[in-house]
C-alpha cells in the first residue's frame, strides 16, 4: 500500500519536473534591462541598455533609438524595446525579461562655460606672442556667453582671429572638434588689448624724408588698433617716409619706403665683366633704382643709353 503511494508521488514529481523543464526550455534568450545608463554615441543599442544571456553580438548591436542631445536624457520602456525586437524577427515567446521595466538613457557631455572659452583664447594669445616679442595681449569679451554642452570625447578647440595678422581683431571664432569631428562653431566678440614698445615720430616727418635717429623714439603704447607697427629702431632708420607722419604717431610699415641705392641723375659706376675680364665706366642714372632692379643708364664716354642691374650704391652691372 505504502509502496503504491510512493510510486504515485514519484510519478507526480517527475511529471512536474518535465513540465518545468519544457517551460524553461521554451526560452532561448534572457534579457536583463538596466535602470540607468550613460551613452556617448549617436545611437542607443540594445547592448547599451541591457545584458543578454547567452550573448548575441548581432542582436546586441540592434539600434533602439537616437541618443539624446549631450547632457540630456530619454526614457525607454521595456514594452517598446520588446516590440522593436519583434519587428526585427525575434519571437517574443523565446525571450525572458528581467530587471527594470524602463531605462533612463543619458548622453555623456562636456560642458563649456564663458571662462573655458576665455582660457582657450588666452592660450592662443600666449602662443602668438612668439610672433610679437615684447607685446602683452589681453582679450576682454563682451556680451553674455551662456554655458553649453558638447559630446563626450577628445576635445580640440581651434581659435581663429578675425584679422589674420591678429592685431586689430575684435572677434575670435572657436571651432570645437570632438574625436576629430566638428560639433560646434561660435564667435566671441570683445576688445583685444595689445601693449608694446613701438617706434613713434619725434616730430612731423614729410613724405620723401630719410629717417634719422633724431626723428624717432621708442614708446610703450596700446597698439591693438594698428595693423603693422614697427618695434625696433633698426627697422626705421635710413628708410624713406612714404606717407607723412605727425609728431607722436606710431610708425607702421605702410609709412615707410626703402630709398633707392641709385637716384635719377646721379653719377654711377658701370661694371661689365666676362670671365677674368673686367671693364668699368662712368654713367648717369636715368631713373631711380633699388637693389636688384634693372634701370636705364647713359655711358658718359660713348653717350649710349644701356640697361643694367643695381648691385650697390651708385653701382650698375651690365652684360656684354
Amino acid at each position: 500500500m505504502l509502496s503504491g503511494k510512493g510510486e504515485n508521488v514519484n510519478r507526480f514529481v517527475v511529471a512536474i519536473t518535465l513540465v518545468l523543464l519544457s517551460v524553461s526550455c521554451g526560452f532561448a534568450l534572457d534579457i536583463t534591462l538596466k535602470s540607468d545608463v550613460t551613452v556617448n554615441s549617436e545611437q542607443v543599442t540594445l547592448a547599451d541598455v541591457a545584458t543578454l544571456q547567452p550573448v548575441e553580438k548581432k542582436l546586441a548591436k540592434k539600434r533602439l533609438a537616437r541618443s539624446p542631445a549631450p547632457g540630456r536624457h530619454i526614457r525607454l520602456e521595456r514594452v517598446n524595446i520588446a516590440h522593436q525586437l519583434e519587428l526585427a524577427g525575434i519571437d517574443a515567446k523565446s525571450v525572458r525579461w528581467h530587471g527594470a521595466r524602463k531605462v533612463v538613457v543619458r548622453r555623456g557631455a562636456r560642458r563649456l562655460s564663458a571662462a573655458d572659452l576665455q582660457n582657450y583664447i588666452d592660450a592662443y594669445l600666449r602662443r602668438e606672442q612668439r610672433r610679437f616679442p615684447g607685446v602683452e595681449f589681453k582679450f576682454v569679451p563682451q556680451g553674455n556667453i551662456k554655458p553649453f554642452n558638447l559630446p563626450a570625447g577628445a576635445l580640440r578647440v581651434e581659435v581663429i582671429p578675425a584679422v589674420a595678422a591678429l592685431l586689430g581683431s575684435r572677434r575670435f571664432t572657436l571651432i570645437c572638434r570632438v574625436n576629430g569631428r566638428v560639433v560646434k562653431n561660435l564667435s566671441v566678440s570683445g576688445k583685444l588689448q595689445a601693449v608694446a614698445d613701438v617706434v613713434v615720430a619725434n616730430r612731423n616727418l614729410r613724405r620723401g624724408q630719410i629717417i634719422s635717429s633724431a626723428d624717432v623714439t621708442v614708446t610703450r603704447l596700446d597698439i591693438s588698433k594698428l595693423r603693422d607697427p614697427l618695434f625696433e629702431l633698426d627697422a626705421v632708420l635710413g628708410k624713406r617716409v612714404a606717407r607723412a607722419l605727425r609728431r607722436g604717431q606710431v610708425v607702421q610699415g605702410k609709412n615707410l619706403d626703402i630709398p633707392p641705392l641709385v637716384q635719377k641723375g646721379a653719377l654711377v659706376k658701370i661694371v661689365a665683366s666676362r670671365g677674368a675680364l673686367l671693364l668699368t665706366a662712368t654713367g648717369i642714372a636715368r631713373q631711380d633704382g633699388r637693389m636688384g632692379e634693372v634701370i636705364r643708364v647713359t655711358n658718359i664716354a660713348s653717350r649710349k643709353t644701356i640697361v643694367g642691374r643695381v648691385t650697390g650704391r651708385d653701382r650698375i652691372e651690365v652684360e656684354f
